[in-house]
């Protein structure tokens, strides 16, 4: 047993007072007179013995009494076990960690103020109530290295004072960790630790642990931080119809919202700007709970760089009313065309026609390698030979990103003289491609046999980017069949595609896929679609020559080799999140020649960093580690050693965008109710919960610092003993 008040002790002295009043019987006698002596025989004559065992039960009577009112002063308590009455006194009568929520989150309304205001009102009463000597770890979302020390109380008053929000929120694990990182550093002893946790406690943001808690001797305590109900509307994301922007071409931008209550939002003016300038206002009706995606159509007529953002004016709750992305929009789209003999004119007149794209055809004897990371789609035709350098190349290209169809040669060229048959044509045991090293390094195998098909397509997956993006019937389940009077593409010859330890999607068949049949059967497929890396990399079955397929003179022809360059794979995300670590992947042209120094600065000036710019072959990775905290529009940009240039005055290389992230937007909190559940389940005898607004904050916390007190058990006694005087002296008055 421990006391908070030891000093009061003294007072026991005390109990030398009724030990003097009982040996020096000051009691005074009061004389009666009176006639008769018959009244003599009323008297009861006491025993001698009775008497004094009286005198002895009032006396100790009387020392408990004021033994128990000094002991009640004194407040004893008992700990909660000897470990840690022994582990309170090492170093530290009190070793404590607070953890207080300063996320987005705490911008919502509490009563008469904001709930971090409250929340700061309810650490300072924690900070009240520990020991003067305590040291105690102000800890908040910000996670920075002067929170991982240990201060005295009054220096932490000043330092509540200046918190404010933040956008970062952390997990319950993430935060336990840094608590226990710092009492592991300073030797604290398990059942000396004492952590707070302050907090509103969103669902989406603490997942609380559903299984015991590991360290039982530390003692954590929950103070939620409660509120009335509020409307929420968020921006979630954004997303763009078409992978490539080009300018002077309609561009449809999705905006998805979310109604994060229980009430309906009617015409919420959703605005669109770019380049600081409004495009437009389009009106919002949310249902209860329900997402919303608005399609917002635009032009931009210049190419280049762009920043824009959508705004939708929500209170109280207000950093996800802004979403901030960014817009690269290509001038001319660089496709390359490699050949061994002669190049198709049918890919030719395909980009040729089209001023967005830049096209090249070049034979791979007189090709400067460079080109292709450079390049937006790769189209190798027929190749007689590939070189191992070319081999590598192509194989990096669509491993980093990049696009690549492989169309196989003409089996006349490879053949034997002794192999071919009366038409001059090549058996299908003789045919070996020379893309076959390629494909063995990105899917495994190669091409297989030509055989003799002599048949019309039958199915084209509609689903896929390379055609819905064109084709009108796109997304439809019930369109997979082709129309009666649509007519595919006839396919004399066709060599057998190969299988891939991979993933691989078909793309034109000749027959539709079967339910639960999964992937076609081999040689069915004439145009596949295969996942490699960040990229993708296209089979056809067929050369182009009109002796194996009419493919070239029908209209999917030109739509697949379309948008097979507008579908490059690795594209640039719209936009990041504050405070990420996870690397950035960059297009590697912006570093080629530079051995600048980079900066990535915000567009208005007040922000300039210089991140970890990591080179890996065709790939660049950007490392911000962390880096900015701010939501808005960034930039990339290349500057000398020791340049003296402001942010304003930068060129930038690549826009970036980044927003604060939206897992507070979803309002739904624990309640007291459930975190009490949780504790009962989960918790073990040192984990509390303490809701100030129905209990007193000082008296609760008194009794979780100390363990069990015991003052009014005394103050208890001491009215007993006072009672039991009190009957004793009126016994001994009657008689």
């Amino acid at each position: 047993m421990r006391f908070v008040h030891p000093q009061y002790l003294f007072f026991l002295f005390a109990v030398i007072v009724p030990l003097i009043v009982h040996l020096f019987k000051l009691r005074r006698y009061k004389r009666e007179y009176f006639s008769n002596v018959r009244l003599l025989q009323q008297i009861h004559q006491e025993q001698k013995k009775s008497a004094k065992l009286r005198e002895y039960l009032v006396l100790v009577c009387r020392i408990l009494t004021i033994v128990c009112i000094v002991l009640a002063f004194a407040q004893p308590y008992v700990p909660k076990d000897e470990a840690e009455a022994y582990g309170r006194q090492s170093h530290h009568e009190t070793m404590a960690s607070v953890y207080l929520d300063n996320s987005f989150s705490m911008q919502a309304p509490a009563s008469s103020m904001r709930k971090l205001d409250q929340a700061k009102a309810y650490v300072r009463s924690i900070l009240e109530n520990l020991p003067p000597d305590a040291s105690v770890q102000l800890l908040t979302n910000d996670f920075s290295g002067l929170q991982q020390q240990f201060y005295e109380v009054g220096e932490l008053m000043d330092k509540l004072f200046v918190v404010e929000t933040s956008p970062f929120s952390p997990a319950f694990e993430e935060i336990r960790a840094r608590q226990q990182a710092l009492f592991d550093a300073e030797s604290v002893p398990e059942s000396a630790r004492m952590c707070y946790y302050v907090s509103d406690f969103q669902k989406s943001v603490w997942p609380l642990p559903m299984r015991r808690r590991p360290d039982s001797l530390a003692t954590w305590v929950f103070v939620p931080v409660e509120g009335p109900d509020y409307a929420n509307v968020s921006l979630d994301s954004v997303a763009l119809e078409a992978p490539v922007l080009q300018a002077g071409r309609e561009i449809g931008l999705h905006v998805f919202l979310q109604n994060h209550s229980d009430k309906e939002q009617y015409q919420m003016p959703l605005r669109l700007f770019v380049d600081g300038r409004q495009i437009g206002a389009y009106p919002a009706d949310l249902e209860p709970g329900e997402p919303l995606d608005i399609r917002i159509p635009f032009r931009l007529e210049n190419a280049g760089i762009h920043t824009a953002y959508v705004e939708v004016p929500d209170y109280p709750v207000e950093f996800d009313n802004r979403l901030y992305f960014s817009l690269n929009l290509a001038d001319k789209l660089p496709v390359l065309h490699l050949y061994s003999t002669r190049a198709s004119a049918a890919v030719s007149k395909v980009f040729q026609n089209d001023s967005s794209f830049l096209y090249q055809a070049v034979d791979i004897a007189r090709l400067d390698y460079s080109r292709i990371a450079s390049a937006r789609l790769v189209v190798a035709e027929g190749l007689r030979s590939m070189p191992s350098a070319l081999e590598s190349a192509l194989a990096d290209f669509v491993r980093k990103g990049g696009s690549l169809l492989l169309i196989p040669e003409d089996p006349v060229f490879v053949a034997d003289a002794k192999d071919e048959d009366a038409n001059g044509k090549a058996s299908a045991a003789s045919f070996h491609s020379a893309s076959d090293g390629l494909l063995k390094k990105l899917i495994g195998s190669g091409f297989r046999d030509f055989r003799q098909i002599d048949a019309p397509l039958r199915w084209i997956n509609r689903e896929h980017p390379v055609f819905s993006l064109a084709l009108e019937q796109a997304g439809q389940a019930s369109s997979l069949e082709k129309s009666a009077n649509e007519r595919f593409p006839y396919v004399k010859t066709a060599c057998i595609l190969p299988g891939s330890g991979g993933a691989y999607v078909p793309l034109m068949s000749l027959r539709s896929p079967q339910a639960g049949a999964g992937q076609n059967e081999a040689g069915r497929d004439f145009l596949r679609a295969y996942a490699v890396g960040s990229g993708w990399l296209y089979l056809l079955a067929s050369p182009l020559s009109p002796d194996y397929s009419d493919f070239t003179a029908h209209y999917t022809f030109v739509v697949s080799l379309l948008n097979m360059a507008l579908c490059q794979g690795g594209q640039q995300p719209l936009y990041n999140t504050v405070g990420s670590r996870d690397p950035l992947y960059l297009p590697s042209r912006l570093f080629q020649g530079k051995e600048w120094l980079y900066h990535l600065y915000s567009l208005d000036g007040k922000f300039d960093f210089m991140p970890e710019v990591r080179h890996r072959g065709a790939e660049t990775v950007l490392l911000t580690h962390g880096q900015p905290v701010e939501a808005g529009s960034y930039g990339l940009a290349a500057e000398p050693a020791g340049s003296d240039r402001n942010p304003q005055e930068y060129e930038c290389l690549w826009p970036l965008s980044f927003n604060y992230s939206r897992a507070e937007s979803d309002k739904d909190c624990w309640s007291a109710e459930e975190l009490q559940s949780w504790i009962e389940r989960y918790g073990d005898a040192r984990t509390y919960l303490l809701r100030p607004d129905k209990t007193d904050m000082g008296e609760s916390l008194a009794r979780i610092e100390r363990g069990k007190e015991l003052w009014k058990v005394f103050l208890i006694f001491a009215l007993v003993f006072a009672l039991a005087e009190t009957m004793a002296l009126r016994k001994t008055s009657l008689h």
